[in-house]
């Protein structure tokens, strides 16, 4: 196992700006070379949704190969924060750290000397030296990032998605830091410095202030165990009191590949059935059930039905087609296209999946992308189905959603549009399925 094949999407994905007058040991060297001091104090990791965001922004920061200091108490965590299992804080880090991309281990403290990046939590008092400062913050829904100079205590309380963005914001800031090492090599250099430049600060609504918080969230099938369902997961797990049953329909097996942005998997599950390990972070009150094959027409007929909502998180477009087909309540669509993090939702009276893409793009062989980008595909797919679950009659207006997070000042969200020679022939849907329940 080697930290090239763990880092050979995020390599892929590199190669769309960096020419090969950079090696490839030259772009691994540009990732694990960057250092970024994580920091935090007891005051402002009192609240679970800041908790979260020092774990998130652990995780993604370790999953592209930074080098990553923790320099916070070892406070006991509140809630669960899986894969961590419970316990205090740092010590759960450390461990699940050694189980990351080969070779990688977080760090205590601070380093000698000036770091590259120092990301502050809230109103955290940090003594040490940096290139550069960010503060992370957040609300229930909203995650913010500012230059350090803009000191608040943190802000929300339990409630954990506006945090997850936040520390999302922060692992692109310092993915940035690292392909800037590489600009000799920049295929466009105006380009390439227009993509990579700091965020001075970003605001980012993943749903309307006001929402509410709900927990409870029914039946729910997962089409694929990939990185985006897994990210997906991660953030419902830390939704507080969660609810429901979960099924997760995938045939593949963890590879050392997915480890860079599967938020979900270790090194000790490669070779194992994706869908298993995902089962294995069931609870008392959210049970996920594995279901090991690839999502067809046979394994529809096996299956027998879907739940009345529909989380998919595969780039391949035939499949999405395949999955409305079957004409689910609600169908959540999550999925990524080199840097941006796209997603959108269709119900029975929406424009489809087919309508949002009614051609496939022949793509083959393995699909580039980093962390941070497969994260806010899944965090934008969350927020979406949490929102129908309050019946937000808002969200038909932000029906679809394309994100870039190394340019997140904007959120592009708009309708979609019905499509003429729609290749699911919407026109042709049925009436809304019978009710079913998972065992």
């Amino acid at each position: 196992m080697s930290l090239r094949e763990a880092l050979d999407r995020t390599l892929l994905l590199m190669r769309d700006e960096i020419s090969h007058s950079a090696s490839d040991q030259e772009l691994l060297l540009a990732l694990a070379d960057t250092s970024v001091v994580l920091v935090a104090d007891e005051a402002n990791l009192s609240f679970h949704s800041a908790q979260t965001a020092y774990v998130t922004a652990a995780m993604l920061l370790a999953r592209s190969g930074h080098k990553v200091y923790l320099a916070a108490p070892n406070v006991e965590l509140l809630r669960a924060q899986p894969p961590l299992a419970p316990g205090k804080l740092i010590d759960q880090l450390n461990s699940v750290g050694q189980d990351l991309l080969p070779g990688f281990s977080f760090d205590k403290d601070a380093p000698h000397g000036v770091a590259e990046l120092a990301v502050l939590l809230g109103d955290t008092i940090w003594s040490g030296a940096a290139m550069r400062q960010i503060r992370l913050n957040a609300m229930s829904w909203q995650a913010r990032m500012t230059p350090a100079e803009v000191s608040k205590p943190w802000a929300a309380d339990g409630w954990p998605l506006g945090a997850m963005g936040a520390a999302a914001l922060a692992a692109a800031e310092a993915f940035k830091m690292a392909m800037n090492r590489l600009a000799f090599a920049a295929r466009d250099p105006k380009h390439f410095g227009e993509l990579f430049a700091p965020t001075a600060a970003a605001y980012i609504d993943l749903a309307p202030r006001g929402t509410p918080e709900v927990s409870s969230l029914r039946q729910i099938d997962f089409i694929s165990g990939g990185a985006i369902s897994s990210c997906a997961l991660y953030a419902l797990l830390r939704l507080p009191g969660l609810e429901g049953i979960a099924r997760v329909i995938e045939h593949d097996t963890v590879a050392l590949s997915n480890l860079n942005r599967g938020m979900l998997f270790l090194r000790p599950s490669c070779t194992t059935l994706k869908s298993e390990v995902l089962a294995g972070y069931s609870t008392a009150t959210f049970p996920i059930i594995s279901a090991p094959f690839q999502f067809d027409q046979r394994a529809f007929a096996k299956l027998g039905y879907l739940t009345d909502a529909v989380l998919v998180g595969v780039d391949d477009i035939k499949a999405r087609w395949d999955v409305q087909r079957a004409w689910p309540r609600w169908l959540g669509v999550g999925a990524t296209t080199h840097f941006s993090a796209m997603a959108s939702f269709h119900t029975l009276s929406t424009p489809c999946a087919g309508c949002l893409h009614p051609r496939d793009d022949d793509a083959e062989g393995p699909i580039p992308t980093v962390a941070f980008v497969s994260f806010w595909s899944g965090l934008w797919l969350v927020a979406y189905y949490l929102r129908h679950l309050v019946d937000d009659q808002r969200a038909e207006l932000e029906q679809q959603i394309y994100f870039s997070p190394l340019r997140p000042e904007d959120v592009w969200r708009s309708r979609v549009q019905r499509h003429a020679d729609c290749p699911v022939e919407c026109g042709e849907r049925p009436r809304a399925p019978k009710d079913a329940k998972l065992s």
